[in-house]
């Protein structure tokens, strides 16, 4: 890649006023607790007082408390019948109690809501397309960073998986928000009456557990009445995704557009012979990194941007580790010019994150980096490359990037772009006009500057 492809996440994002007020809130109800379920978790705090025994018996001295993991089995005798131990291998184990939060649901449809943990998460997903940002691997990530899980449910009919979600909790300008990056994950049809009730169900939970969040964001299919546009960075629902099924690199360029050919040899043979290495640099040393990193400085200055501090990208390859994060580092004279940070999930890769150097630009660095990752992981067995963004009538910035990106495949893809949904739609309005006034104002100085 050319420089920092990763759009949505290169850029710092914009802070939003705090001005609006806790005291404007929502007070029409979206969903329902179902019947029969089991009680919210914040009742767990508080336990029942000891009422004594019945019949009028006295009350027996309180014995201290044991906490009881219902997932736990009772202790087996050390010498237990071998016949016994076949019978109840043969019976099925009984579902795992996860959360002890109640299933939401409306009158109007058949689909519910349920908090569930990563494990549960995981299975539902089965072998499905999993964006990494919705895995249990992310959560190392957001943790380190200081942005804890909120919560992860399935979205159910009649008990079979429609979708599945993470939510991150977020702040900005000292307000909260929650983040589904690249979330829900959709396993059964996704139609707009679908994704219009999660979204509802969504807003009814987070009312219940924490008045605290103003808005969620989260990706979406299909336009809507309740979803609105980014309050801060930019999302995409467009990419370009290199093909590495055929796995040999003749294959691979055989599949790629005609000029896509041309470029990735051309790239090839003018780093080779400007004296250029390319190797997998993943276990690097912080020493080492903060030395590629300066890669990104320059190409954020050249193209205008602000990068995270140096410590992201090292959490992120770090905490995610080795199976899920990798940087593949392009060094001419032993000096890095150009890196990609690969993010990978079951199958699929994602480059999430890139630079490169002025002067590297007269080597084709770029171009020759992203063609040996691809080449790589194709003969690891991954069967995509997603390159992350390109331009469309929603996100028109994209249009140069995703230029350089459409030569390596035939076609575009199209993916579920970003939205906010507000909670509280009086305080999510006011947080909007506060950014209109803010940009306004910053126009009115750049402006006078010139």
């Amino acid at each position: 890649m050319p420089e920092n492809e990763n759009m949505p996440d290169s850029t710092t994002p914009d802070a939003t006023t705090d001005s609006a007020t806790d005291s404007m809130t929502d007070s029409t109800p979206d969903a329902k607790v179902e019947a029969g379920a089991p009680a919210p978790e914040n009742a767990q705090a508080t336990q029942p007082k000891n009422r004594g025994r019945k019949g009028g018996e006295p009350e027996q001295p309180k014995q201290p408390e044991q906490k009881v993991d219902p997932t736990d089995k009772p202790a087996q005798p050390a010498r237990a019948d071998k016949a016994d131990k076949a019978d109840k291998a043969d019976k099925p184990k009984a579902p795992r109690l996860t959360h002890p939060e109640p299933v939401h649901s409306t009158p109007d449809r058949s689909e519910t809501l349920r908090r569930v943990d990563g494990r549960e998460m995981r299975l539902a997903v089965g072998n499905s397309h999993f964006p990494v940002e919705q895995t249990e691997a992310w959560e190392r990530f957001e943790e380190a960073m200081g942005r804890p899980l909120w919560g992860r449910y399935l979205y159910e009919d009649e008990g079979k998986p429609v979708a599945a979600i993470a939510l991150y909790r977020y702040e900005m300008g000292g307000q909260t928000f929650l983040w589904a990056k690249h979330g829900p994950v959709w396993l059964k049809e996704q139609s707009p009456e679908r994704e219009a009730h999660l979204r509802r169900l969504l807003r009814s939970v987070v009312k219940e557990r924490d008045r605290s969040v103003r808005f969620i964001r989260m990706h979406a299919r299909y336009r809507a009445a309740d979803l609105r546009e980014l309050l801060s960075t930019i999302t995409y629902d467009r990419t370009y995704v290199i093909d590495l099924v055929p796995k040999t690199p003749e294959k691979i360029a055989a599949v790629m557009p005609k000029d896509g050919r041309r470029a990735v040899k051309r790239a090839e043979r003018v780093a080779r012979e400007a004296g250029c290495t390319i190797s997998d640099e993943t276990g690097l040393s912080r020493e080492e990194f903060d030395q590629v990193y300066e890669v990104l400085r320059e190409t954020a200055e050249r193209d205008g941007f602000k990068p995270h501090d140096a410590e992201v990208y090292w959490t992120m390859l770090t905490s995610l580790g080795e199976k899920n994060a990798r940087l593949f580092v392009l060094r001419k004279d032993g000096v890095p010019h150009a890196w990609d940070l690969i993010l990978t999930s079951g199958k699929d890769a994602v480059a999430y994150y890139g630079a490169s150097s002025n002067e590297s630009r007269t080597f084709r660095g770029a171009e020759a980096l992203d063609w040996w990752a691809a080449c790589t992981l194709a003969q690891e067995g991954y069967r995509g490359l997603d390159l992350m963004g390109a331009g469309s009538t929603r996100v028109p910035s994209l249009y140069t990037v995703g230029q350089y990106k459409k030569r390596y495949a035939q076609h575009v893809t199209e993916v579920d772009g970003a939205w906010d949904v507000p909670v509280s739609r009086v305080i999510y309005s006011g947080m909007s006009a506060a950014k209109r006034l803010r940009d306004a104002l910053r126009a009115r100085r750049g402006s006078r500057e010139d």
